[in-house]
């Protein structure tokens, strides 16, 4: 059982140049026509995975339905219009491949976006403070950010409209039973729902915390990756200031570590807007441990590290801020599957049962990258073309089966 992580592959295909290059052809695959499948499709939840899984099944024809546990569709996409004057994203918020992923959701050749992206110059300025030492360089981030938009954004104009009427909100499955010749999904409040086939993109942290019964049970494999898997918490802040101070990017010591992630961005990059807005991202121990402050203890702790870095100015310009705790969130109640998890988990949640379930996500992979928006829209696919019985192009698993053998 292989022991390479995420972080791992990522550093080996920048080497070889092959990160984002591969990324489309690998799990891309031909949408066009109808499956030999005519039955119907559930799907559990309306995030990335679930609406672009009900978006695909839509363009083949084929009957589905999504049942949605919370009031609004959407996941992880949840954006703030009030705050400042353009769109916060408090969950996903960079595209982090080639923009053509875009088209790739979309799926279709006769539809042309208007979403606009912008990415990082060397003009660009990453910094970098520990031990007393503030030193910077020019970026080298190869993340693009949406201009005037967000994800959600680009979900509810090219993907909802699809979809909308088949979405039933306020539907918390707390059953499912596999064990006869349809799938019978039961919610908390006793209603039935059955179907053919069941694609589930349920957070993974909700089936770690065994909210959902099998019956039968998961396989052993699904359930030791769920006994093995480390879910990160996720808590994102955004502060405004009067004056911009800060560069586009803003590391310490404990930004990238085995257990965790922070770092202070510039939200406001590219954006058509003269207010100045600082974003704090943060996943694993360095998310809990904002999350364990109140907000006035945030706010000060925050002022106070920006203050010893750039010489009291964060304090003297300091506006307003806001925060969005992850872990609060019912029907997500963290962030996503560490970066350092060996790939086998997300490899073994992505495996479908019986030909009846199917699993789709961000931590539902069978390629060896997760924990964001391409992926969980990538996984659907996957899991939508396993359904109708079409193959796609070459998997990751045979990729690093071929590259092994070099």
């Amino acid at each position: 059982m292989t022991k390479l992580t995420r972080r791992d592959f990522l550093r080996m295909s920048s080497v070889l140049g092959l990160s984002t290059a591969l990324a489309p052809t690998l799990t891309a695959c031909d949408a066009a026509g109808e499956g030999a499948f005519e039955g119907k499709v559930l799907i559990i939840g309306a995030g990335a995975a679930g609406m672009s899984a009900g978006y695909l099944l839509a363009q083949r024809g084929i009957d589905f339905e999504i049942l949605e546990a919370n009031s609004i569709y959407g996941g992880r996409f949840r954006v703030n219009k009030t705050f400042t004057d353009f769109p916060i994203p408090l969950g996903a918020e960079w595209l982090h491949v080639e923009p053509e992923m875009l088209d790739e959701i979309i799926n279709d050749d006769s539809v042309e976006h208007n979403i606009e992206l912008v990415g990082y110059t060397q003009d660009d300025v990453t910094g970098y403070y520990d031990d007393r030492e503030y030193l910077t360089q020019p970026s080298g981030d190869s993340d693009l950010k949406f201009i005037g938009s967000s994800w959600f954004d680009f979900y509810e104009t090219y993907v909802i409209p699809t979809i909308q009427e088949k979405i039933r909100t306020n539907i918390e499955i707390v059953e499912i039973d596999y064990s006869e010749g349809q799938v019978w999904l039961t919610d908390k409040n006793g209603g039935e729902y059955s179907a053919e086939k069941v694609i589930i993109t349920i957070p993974l942290k909700i089936l770690q915390d065994g909210d959902v019964e099998f019956t039968p049970a998961l396989p052993q494999g699904k359930q030791d990756a769920l006994d093995e898997a480390v879910v990160w918490s996720g808590f994102k802040a955004f502060f405004e200031f009067s004056e911009k101070f800060f560069p586009s990017a803003l590391a310490f010591a404990d930004s990238d570590t085995a257990d965790g992630q922070r770092l202070l961005y510039d939200a406001s990059h590219g954006q058509r807007s003269d207010r100045h807005i600082l974003g704090v991202f943060s996943v694993g121990a360095q998310a809990e441990a904002y999350q364990a402050m109140s907000d006035e203890a945030l706010k000060n702790s925050v002022l106070a590290e920006l203050d010893e870095v750039f010489d009291g100015i964060a304090s003297q310009t300091y506006v307003k801020h806001m925060t969005q705790n992850w872990n609060n969130e019912p029907y997500a109640r963290a962030a996503y599957l560490e970066d350092n998890a060996p790939v086998w988990i997300s490899r073994e949640m992505a495996k479908s049962i019986e030909d009846k379930l199917y699993f789709a996500g961000a931590s539902y992979t069978s390629f060896i990258d997760w924990s964001s928006v391409h992926t969980a829209a990538r996984s659907a696919r996957e899991a939508v073309d396993e359904l109708v019985g079409q193959t796609g192009s070459l998997s990751f698993t045979a990729f690093l089966s071929i590259l092994s053998a070099r």
